[in-house]
């Protein structure tokens, strides 16, 4: 049996694997889809137009450019895990101008995002093991609007080197480079965070975006991104289905 495919599809040859046996497969797998996303149009076509319409719209050139929107979006794919989506996101990144550079440092930002909820939600199993050794109430409180500092501070200091490696990881992966620091945690990270429903991270994307100059109207259509690829997920399985 051949190795297993990697896990992202980013710099790959069309159909997506390198191994030849694996690409063999895949190609199946992608023309397969193709037919059953056909059939599932033509089964609800009145529905399937009008998504058509909003999806068209959303990546239509706006105050976010084209090429910035499937960055996004390639973004947004990796964090649904939806191999198709990795696949055209790529080559429509690619279409409109963004460099192999531009395009791993949108996969690094997806990457960093993807641990931003397990990050953040340390905050609730550190609160929750310091009251019940106190013996205290855990049904109370608001656990997504509550300061988490002292909690995260807490497990910074538990986490020693592992922290330091994590955040040399973290400060570089939102520097100014070949994506900007606004594009990357204001737009790509926020989409992202929403995509991975960690509501801390909304809220630290969201403050830096304000500090890069973000607009609310850029954030709508960063998070109309958000939405579509969402749903784009649940039409690649039931097209597979």
């Amino acid at each position: 049996h051949p190795p297993p495919p990697p896990p992202h599809f980013f710099f790959q040859p069309e159909d997506g694997i390198r191994d030849p046996l694996w690409s063999r497969g895949l190609g199946d797998v992608y023309k397969r889809q193709s037919q059953y996303m056909g059939m599932l149009k033509k089964a609800a076509t009145n529905l399937n137009s009008k998504w058509i319409d909003y999806h068209n719209v959303v990546f239509e050139e706006g105050l976010i450019s084209k090429k910035d929107k499937q960055l996004i979006a390639l973004a947004c794919a990796h964090i649904t895990s939806c191999p198709y989506c990795i696949r055209s996101r790529t080559k429509l990144a690619k279409s409109t101008g963004a460099t192999n550079e531009e395009i791993a440092e949108t996969v690094f930002i997806a990457m960093r995002l993807s641990m931003g909820q397990p990050y953040a939600y340390s905050s609730i199993a550190f609160e929750n093991f310091d009251k019940m050794k106190n013996k205290e109430n855990t049904t109370e409180g608001f656990f997504f609007s509550k300061n988490i500092t002292p909690q995260i501070t807490d497990f910074h200091e538990l986490s020693g080197e592992k922290y330091e490696k994590f955040s040399a990881f973290h400060e570089l992966v939102y520097e100014d480079g070949h994506l900007s620091k606004k594009l990357k945690k204001g737009l790509m990270g926020l989409a992202c965070a929403i995509l991975a429903k960690c509501s801390w991270c909304i809220r630290s994307c969201i403050r830096d975006g304000i500090k890069e100059g973000v607009t609310k109207e850029e954030i709508s259509e960063a998070i109309n991104i958000a939405m579509v690829m969402a749903c784009l997920l649940y039409t690649s399985d039931a097209a597979d289905e």
